[in-house]
């Protein structure tokens, strides 16, 4: 191996995989090169800062606590794509020998099972990629933008219904936290509307309109949020004008509230929390409770193209008299690391209980859908 790789890792991942490259132009593709430009991938893609990267003649092995709110898949998927690699194995525990801290300090290691980097710990960063607290899937209040086709079995009167919704959760400042864990400040924004797609104008029905701050933090498979929000619902003007007898509501609401997950396995997290209105109109019900569990296939399907999820929430309010709603999701998520930092997946939907359009809080509905959820 060449010392200029050796010197290069020591140096940090970005700088490594430049003057890596410089070294395998001349000399070819070797364990060192790869070792950088993993660990190079890994933290300005996925945001994972706590790796320890081993490569074994192009059998690339990374250890770690947790991938975050990366999808191991995509992972995967992207250190394939690097010069040299054979196989990449991700593991999500502790390594074996020395310990992430101990590589750190030396650097690199050099033994027969080949080389061994790691990428720095948690540092202060400004605008981050990835978010510590992964969304929270069959939410139907959890920002992100997706398109969908319902159909009301019960409530509202309705049949046909397109659900168009936009939002996201940025991240503004993450450091290093207490415990050897990361924290985070962002904001969170999004709109849900639904239309009448019966009419011929597809009159907009509700709209509620979400912005918040949002504080999180994540240790290897744990992770939270605490969250002040402002929710406000209006009414679609066609829906007013063409239903004279409809009683507006100005519901408006400011709630804290906090959650917390936990990744009980590749394949399984749960999540649970509550909250309480700190100022509302009208004077509804202040307290609130949400949990759930996601299941997400370690298996794929059509050549590593398509993963088979499924998702589950439930909430129970004060101001629907503690009704649990259900929002029950299941479908596929599209794997292909070359879309960035995207995550599409195609879901199918059923929903029973009060319903989450700010409006009509006070009716229980029922639907059945599909639609198309993108995650940035």
């Amino acid at each position: 191996m060449c010392a200029i790789a050796r010197r290069i890792i020591r140096a940090g991942p970005v700088l490594g995989f430049v003057l890596v490259l410089t070294c395998t132009s001349a000399f070819g593709s070797d364990d060192s090169y790869i070792a950088g430009y993993a660990a190079a991938v890994l933290e300005h893609e996925f945001s994972i800062t706590d790796a320890v990267i081993q490569v074994d003649d192009g059998v690339l092995t990374v250890t770690t606590k947790s991938i975050g709110g990366a999808d191991q898949g995509k992972v995967v998927s992207a250190l394939k794509k690097i010069p040299g690699v054979r196989h990449v194995d991700v593991r999500l525990k502790s390594p074996e020998g020395p310990s992430p801290a101990d590589v750190r300090e030396e650097g690199v290691q050099e033994s027969e099972e080949g080389v061994r980097t790691a990428i720095p710990g948690p540092q202060p960063k400004w605008l981050p990629r990835g978010l510590l607290f992964s969304p929270l899937h069959a939410d139907p209040r959890w920002p992100h933008f997706s398109a969908l086709y319902r159909n009301f079995t019960s409530g509202l009167n309705l049949s046909g219904v397109f659900a168009g919704n936009f939002g996201e959760t940025f991240s503004i400042y993450r450091n290093k936290a207490i415990f050897g864990g990361e924290w985070d400040f962002g904001v969170q924004a999004g709109v849900f509307s639904i239309f009448d797609v019966s009419k011929s104008s597809i009159d907009l029905i509700n709209a509620d309109y979400l912005v918040g701050l949002i504080s999180s933090y994540r240790n290897g498979r744990f992770s939270g949020f605490i969250r002040l929000h402002h929710q406000s619902s209006h009414l679609g003007d066609e829906f007013i004008l063409n239903n004279p007898g409809v009683t507006r509501i100005n519901l408006s609401f400011e709630e804290l509230d906090a959650k917390l997950s936990y990744e009980v396995a590749r394949w399984l997290r749960l999540y649970g929390g509550g909250g309480v209105l700190v100022h509302r109109y009208p004077a509804i019900g202040r307290g609130t409770s949400q949990w759930g569990l996601e299941l997400t296939s370690p298996r794929t399907y059509l050549g590593g193209r398509l993963r088979p999820v499924a998702y589950a929430d439930f909430q129970a309010n004060e101001r629907s008299n503690w009704t649990i709603a259900r929002s029950i999701m299941a479908g596929f998520r599209f794997e292909n690391a070359r879309i960035g930092d995207r995550q599409i997946q195609l879901l199918a939907e059923y929903f029973a209980g009060p319903s989450p359009d700010g409006q009509f809080y006070t009716q229980k509905v029922e639907w059945i859908g599909v639609g198309i959820h993108f995650y940035f």
